[in-house]
């Protein structure tokens, strides 16, 4: 990080400084898809937000998205708020004189895209915590449901 301290910070620079660096791969969930938009060129963009969490510090870290054209319309078809997905793009971080840090993938692929989560589809969680005491009632439950899938 550069606290102010390098060649960025001149009066030129308007008081935003920015880091680049060559690509990176991401893995977090989803927690906003903005609008898709048309730059005047007729390229498609479309912006989320994707927290990536810190299991050591109990943390996530949050990062801008910018997907363009054709899979800026799969974004809107398959993602989904909550959802976890694979992003790779053009890494940046953007410092702004509010002390806001903004770490961006610019240009980012969505290499892969998981589920979502069954209490999202249905209302509540389809786990149920299998242990010695529920084993028998459990196994019968999934039996009974691949049953009614089948006919």
């Amino acid at each position: 990080m550069c606290y102010g301290k390098c060649a960025l910070t001149t009066p030129a620079h308007s008081g935003v400084i920015k880091m680049s660096f060559a690509t990176a791969t991401i893995q977090g969930y989803v927690t906003w898809i903005g609008k898709q938009t048309q730059t005047p060129s007729g390229r498609n963009v479309i912006n989320l937000l994707v927290a990536v969490p810190d299991k050591k510090k109990d943390t996530s870290s949050t990062y801008k998205l910018s997907v363009w054209d054709a899979q800026s319309a799969n974004v809107l078809q398959y993602i989904k708020v909550k959802q976890k997905i694979t992003a790779q793009g053009a890494l940046s971080i953007e410092h702004y004189p509010s002390s806001n840090v903004v770490m961006r993938l610019d240009f980012a692929s969505i290499l892969e895209y998981g589920y979502i989560p069954e209490e999202d589809k249905v209302g509540k969680s389809s786990f149920v915590r299998m242990d010695i005491d529920n084993l028998k009632q459990v196994t019968e439950d999934a039996r009974k449901k691949q049953l009614l899938k089948s006919k």
